[in-house]
């Protein structure tokens, strides 16, 4: 057979695709094989990935500088300044003591040479009335609340991570329901049109429209089910740090059926109040915001302080004086050490300042109260969810076995000709809703224990 020029060119076109699409399935075919994950391998993906994580790493690196920093102030303080440059040659002048005039003997020339000098000046501070010591309590505490709220957000990122996970594998879960029902549908379907043909009085034409409806109520489903899943699978990829080429799918198939048996509320809320993380960082805030109120009460009394300096200073090409009255600055070797007191004054800037770190510490005092109380109100709620969802979900199990046994009476019903097509969708029906039901509250009854381990302030990596 001889091939046209445009009948060539296509066959050549979809040999080079074939080829093309061969050798990328050969390079990259090994690399596509999606990774079988578990829950707890995901939460520590998570963890080990997490951009907040790392961030709050750093914070506590900068609260750790910063407590480095006011320790730093109850130890000496050294400066030391060095300078170079040129100066004038001279010999020392004399004074003639018939006139009474200073001779000098320079000539009146500019003979320039250089000189060196070194300044040293030690400093200790002796008492500050509690500043220092404020300021590195209030810097140490920092350090622990930036601590606390990086387990916080390390509690945050697995209840993500929960989250997500819960809600990619009920979505799954929901396509399969979605398929289960519309094999009944199909089922159904298949035994009306049967009678039908056989013109038996039992159907009516009428019932295949009732077939098309519920069809689409169940397609709907799935197509819903199929978005969840597809939103719930790219941020849960993105929550444990996939990249785009990376693929993964669950070891899990469903959520567990097994409801856990909870301790009286009372117990979870004092556990709350004394191990959440976020209620720590508070106690250690408001702590640290007294101290640095303190810090800036302190700054308006004077600094007591110890000090020793040493200068030494040399000019080859000039002269050096030795007198303890007029200082040579080109020429000298000195040193020592007295005592003193700094104190600045201002005129509302040091007044301002304090009334400032007050209304900080008094405004973390009500965040403070705030904490007290909101965190009891959201164990509560959480442990009500609980209770609530993991009962529903125990009783929609059960009833998802009954609607089951009520569709395949029905059918044999209907295939003895005792049963209506009615009683199939309605059956049928039942057992959707059951079916949707218990997902929902499978669902809700996972996230609920999620959510109250974060209330608690336990949140585990492990399911």
């Amino acid at each position: 057979m001889r091939l046209t020029g445009f009948t060539r060119t296509f066959f050549l076109s979809l040999t080079f695709c074939l080829l093309g699409a061969l050798f990328n399935w050969g390079a990259t075919g090994a690399a596509q094989e999606p990774r079988v994950l578990t829950l707890d391998q995901m939460i520590q993906m998570a963890l080990t990935t997490s951009p907040k994580l790392r961030m709050a790493e750093q914070d506590i690196l900068a609260a750790e500088s910063e407590y480095k920093q006011a320790r730093g102030g109850r130890l000496p303080q050294v400066d030391v300044i060095g300078a170079t440059g040129p100066s004038q040659n001279a010999d020392l002048p004399t004074a003639s003591l018939k006139t009474g005039q200073i001779i000098s003997h320079d000539g009146g020339t500019w003979d320039i040479g250089v000189f060196g000098r070194l300044d040293l000046v030690i400093t200790q501070p002796i008492y500050t009335f509690g500043k220092i010591t404020d300021l590195r309590e209030a810097a140490e505490l920092g350090v622990g609340a930036s601590k606390d709220a990086r387990t916080a957000q390390r509690n945050k990122t697995i209840l993500e991570v929960k989250q997500l996970y819960y809600a990619y594998l009920i979505a799954q879960q929901g396509k399969h329901a979605a398929g289960d029902a519309s094999a009944y549908i199909d089922n159904a379907a298949r035994r009306i049109s049967r009678l039908i043909e056989l013109k038996s009085p039992n159907v009516q034409p009428s019932d295949l429209y009732r077939v098309e409806a519920y069809q689409g109520e169940v397609k709907a489903f799935a197509a819903k089910a199929e978005s969840g899943s597809k939103v719930a699978y790219a941020a849960l990829k993105a929550a444990i740090g996939l990249s785009r080429n990376e693929e993964f799918r669950l070891k899990e198939t469903e959520l567990s059926q097994t409801t856990a048996r909870l301790a009286p509320v009372e117990l979870y809320i004092q556990r709350a109040l004394s191990t959440r993380p976020e209620l720590a960082q508070v106690k250690k805030g408001v702590a640290a915001k007294e101290k640095m109120a303190q810090a800036a009460e302190a700054d308006l009394y004077p600094t007591f302080f110890a000090a020793a300096v040493a200068s030494v200073a040399g000019a080859p090409g000039r002269e050096q004086w030795n007198n303890s009255y007029i200082a040579d600055d080109f020429n000298h070797t000195y040193a020592g050490f007295f005592a003193g007191a700094h104190w600045h004054w201002d005129f509302g800037i040091g007044t301002g300042k304090v009334d400032q770190a007050r209304a900080e510490y008094q405004k973390m005092l009500n965040t403070q109260d705030y904490a007290r109380k909101n965190i009891p109100v959201e164990v509560m709620k959480d442990y009500q969810d609980a209770v609530e969802s993991g009962k529903a979900s125990t009783d929609y199990a059960q009833a998802v076995v009954g609607s089951r046994k009520w569709v395949v009476a029905s059918f044999s019903n209907f295939d003895l000709g005792i049963g209506t097509a009615r009683d199939m969708f309605d059956a049928i029906d039942r057992y959707g809703k059951n079916q949707g039901n218990y997902l929902e509250s499978l669902y809700n009854y996972n996230i609920a224990m999620a959510n109250l381990e974060y209330a608690v302030g336990q949140m585990s990596e492990t399911n």
